[in-house]
Protein backbone atom coordinates (compact mmCIF):
# COMPACT_ATOMS: atom_id res chain seq x y z
CA UNK A 1 0.00 0.00 0.00
CA UNK A 2 2.85 2.41 0.87
CA UNK A 3 4.48 1.92 -2.52
CA UNK A 4 1.23 2.88 -4.27
CA UNK A 5 1.09 6.09 -2.23
CA UNK A 6 4.69 6.85 -3.17
CA UNK A 7 3.83 6.47 -6.85
CA UNK A 8 0.71 8.61 -6.41
CA UNK A 9 2.77 11.32 -4.70
CA UNK A 10 5.30 11.25 -7.55
CA UNK A 11 2.46 11.49 -10.06
CA UNK A 12 0.98 14.48 -8.26
CA UNK A 13 4.36 16.24 -8.28
CA UNK A 14 4.71 15.65 -12.02
CA UNK A 15 1.16 16.92 -12.56
CA UNK A 16 2.07 20.14 -10.73
CA UNK A 17 4.96 20.59 -13.15
CA UNK A 18 2.67 20.10 -16.13
CA UNK A 19 0.24 22.64 -14.70
CA UNK A 20 3.07 25.15 -14.26
CA UNK A 21 4.11 24.61 -17.88
CA UNK A 22 0.53 25.13 -19.11
CA UNK A 23 0.19 28.29 -17.02
CA UNK A 24 3.43 29.62 -18.48
CA UNK A 25 2.23 28.85 -22.02
CA UNK A 26 -1.05 30.65 -21.32
CA UNK A 27 0.83 33.67 -19.96
CA UNK A 28 3.06 33.70 -23.05
CA UNK A 29 0.01 33.65 -25.34
CA UNK A 30 -1.56 36.48 -23.35
CA UNK A 31 1.65 38.48 -23.78
CA UNK A 32 1.49 37.93 -27.53
CA UNK A 33 -2.17 38.97 -27.68
CA UNK A 34 -1.41 42.13 -25.72
CA UNK A 35 1.30 42.94 -28.27
CA UNK A 36 -1.26 42.70 -31.08
CA UNK A 37 -3.52 45.11 -29.17
CA UNK A 38 -0.62 47.52 -28.60
CA UNK A 39 0.22 47.44 -32.31
CA UNK A 40 -3.39 48.20 -33.24
CA UNK A 41 -3.39 51.12 -30.79
CA UNK A 42 -0.15 52.47 -32.29
CA UNK A 43 -1.56 52.29 -35.81
CA UNK A 44 -4.72 54.04 -34.70
CA UNK A 45 -2.68 56.83 -33.07
CA UNK A 46 -0.56 57.20 -36.20
CA UNK A 47 -3.67 57.45 -38.39
CA UNK A 48 -5.07 60.17 -36.11
CA UNK A 49 -1.78 62.09 -36.21
CA UNK A 50 -1.65 61.81 -39.99
CA UNK A 51 -5.24 63.04 -40.33
CA UNK A 52 -4.58 65.90 -37.92
CA UNK A 53 -1.44 66.95 -39.76
CA UNK A 54 -3.20 66.80 -43.12
CA UNK A 55 -6.08 68.91 -41.79
CA UNK A 56 -3.69 71.42 -40.24
CA UNK A 57 -1.60 71.71 -43.37
CA UNK A 58 -4.72 71.99 -45.51
CA UNK A 59 -6.09 74.82 -43.37
CA UNK A 60 -2.85 76.71 -43.93
CA UNK A 61 -3.04 76.10 -47.69
CA UNK A 62 -0.12 73.67 -47.74
CA UNK A 63 -0.48 70.54 -49.84
CA UNK A 64 -0.62 67.45 -47.63
CA UNK A 65 2.47 65.75 -48.98
CA UNK A 66 4.96 68.51 -49.61
CA UNK A 67 7.60 70.25 -47.53
CA UNK A 68 7.67 70.14 -43.75
CA UNK A 69 4.30 68.32 -43.27
CA UNK A 70 5.71 65.41 -45.27
CA UNK A 71 8.93 65.48 -43.24
CA UNK A 72 6.98 65.42 -39.97
CA UNK A 73 4.77 62.61 -41.24
CA UNK A 74 7.78 60.54 -42.33
CA UNK A 75 9.41 61.03 -38.93
CA UNK A 76 6.21 59.96 -37.14
CA UNK A 77 6.00 56.84 -39.32
CA UNK A 78 9.68 56.06 -38.67
CA UNK A 79 9.22 56.43 -34.88
CA UNK A 80 6.14 54.22 -34.90
CA UNK A 81 8.05 51.62 -36.90
CA UNK A 82 10.85 51.62 -34.33
CA UNK A 83 8.33 51.33 -31.49
CA UNK A 84 6.72 48.38 -33.27
CA UNK A 85 10.04 46.60 -33.73
CA UNK A 86 11.01 47.21 -30.10
CA UNK A 87 7.66 45.92 -28.88
CA UNK A 88 7.82 42.84 -31.12
CA UNK A 89 11.28 42.01 -29.79
CA UNK A 90 10.28 42.49 -26.15
CA UNK A 91 7.11 40.46 -26.65
CA UNK A 92 9.03 37.56 -28.18
CA UNK A 93 11.61 37.76 -25.40
CA UNK A 94 8.95 37.82 -22.66
CA UNK A 95 7.01 34.96 -24.25
CA UNK A 96 10.18 32.87 -24.59
CA UNK A 97 11.08 33.60 -20.97
CA UNK A 98 7.63 32.55 -19.76
CA UNK A 99 7.72 29.35 -21.81
CA UNK A 100 11.23 28.55 -20.56
CA UNK A 101 10.17 29.05 -16.95
CA UNK A 102 7.25 26.69 -17.50
CA UNK A 103 9.46 24.07 -19.10
CA UNK A 104 11.99 24.36 -16.27
CA UNK A 105 9.23 24.02 -13.67
CA UNK A 106 7.92 20.93 -15.44
CA UNK A 107 11.38 19.34 -15.60
CA UNK A 108 12.11 20.21 -11.97
CA UNK A 109 8.82 18.67 -10.89
CA UNK A 110 9.52 15.49 -12.87
CA UNK A 111 13.01 15.24 -11.40
CA UNK A 112 11.68 15.92 -7.91
CA UNK A 113 9.04 13.25 -8.34
CA UNK A 114 11.62 10.70 -9.48
CA UNK A 115 14.03 11.57 -6.65
CA UNK A 116 11.22 11.48 -4.11
CA UNK A 117 10.09 8.09 -5.38
CA UNK A 118 13.64 6.71 -5.22
CA UNK A 119 14.06 8.11 -1.72
CA UNK A 120 10.82 6.51 -0.55
CA UNK A 121 11.83 3.17 -2.09
CA UNK A 122 15.21 3.37 -0.38
CA UNK A 123 13.58 4.12 2.99
CA UNK A 124 11.24 1.16 2.56
CA UNK A 125 14.13 -1.11 1.66
CA UNK A 126 16.11 0.03 4.71
CA UNK A 127 13.11 -0.54 6.98
CA UNK A 128 12.50 -4.00 5.60
CA UNK A 129 16.17 -4.94 6.08
CA UNK A 130 16.16 -3.70 9.66
CA UNK A 131 13.00 -5.67 10.33
CA UNK A 132 10.80 -2.58 10.85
Amino acid sequence: MGFVLDIAKAGATRAQGKIAAREAETAAKQEELLAVAREADRKERLARVMASQNASAGSRGVAAFEGSPLTILQEDIRREGEATQRDEFMTKLNAMTLRSKGLIAKKQAAAGAFIGLLSDIQKRAERSRSGG
